[in-house]
């Protein structure tokens, strides 16, 4: 298999996976955290987790595709993508951009220097398996939060609107 399509075979691994959690996942587990003192400053919730997995995906594809580097920002902020529904939508549309970069581009292709506008130059092949990896362990990071949300033995107060925004590190 060529390393392109195995690269993109796993970027759309993840979000079709992660489509498959969303279907079954309570809808007020979304944008759960776990209560105070129980996260530290990189908490995010599921949903903020699965978001910053596709919203990556998408700004280096967009990216390499068309040299438009901006971060995803209005169409992946949580009241956007408030239900399961929405936010398996938008990985939905992220795995037909990650099907655009395996058909527009070739093996040869990943050896090419890019400039990044951080700024920092890396080969396309090097950008791509970097955001694999951080990928996969942002999609780690949500089924975790999942799991801690689905073993509390009481829920009702952490899933109401004023818990939530007190469980939010300032």
């Amino acid at each position: 298999m060529p390393i392109l399509r195995s690269l993109t075979q796993e970027y759309k691994q993840l979000l079709t996976e992660g489509q498959a959690y969303l279907a079954d996942l309570p809808e007020t587990a979304l944008y759960w955290r776990p209560p105070l003192p129980y996260h530290d400053f990189n908490n995010r919730s599921g949903g903020e987790w699965f978001i910053a997995m596709a919203g990556g995906i998408e700004y280096v594809v967009n990216g390499i595709l068309s040299n438009y580097w901006d971060h995803p920002a209005e169409w992946t902020m949580r009241e956007t993508l408030s239900t399961p529904t929405r936010l398996g939508d938008y990985l939905s549309d992220v795995i037909s951009l990650t099907s655009k970069l395996e058909t527009a581009l070739t093996d040869d292709d990943l050896a090419k220097i890019i400039y990044l506008p951080n700024p920092r130059q890396t080969t396309i092949g090097t950008l791509l398996v970097e955001r694999l990896a951080l990928a996969a362990q942002h999609y780690g990071q949500a089924l975790a939060t999942w799991r801690a949300f689905l073993s509390q033995p009481t829920l009702p107060d952490a899933l109401s609107p004023e818990s939530s925004s007190t469980s939010r590190p300032t």
